[in-house]
């Protein structure tokens, strides 16, 4: 596992933070051309077919 000191600690919550509200946009330009939500069996192909066996990470 590796050791982070507590400023790269901060910069990568900064970066998850800034990541959300990036991914929180592009949903929202999905819905507003209709194109959300994503439908399974697409998502399926773009991760060639393998369950989600990652957990989903909790609101910041």
């Amino acid at each position: 596992m590796a050791t982070l000191t507590n400023e790269q600690i901060e910069a990568k919550k900064q970066q998850l933070k800034q990541l959300a509200v990036e991914a929180e946009k592009l949903k929202n330009e999905l819905i507003e051309a209709g194109a959300w939500p994503l439908d399974e069996d697409d998502l399926d192909k773009v991760d060639g077919g393998f369950p989600r066996t990652s957990p989903v990470l909790p609101p910041l």
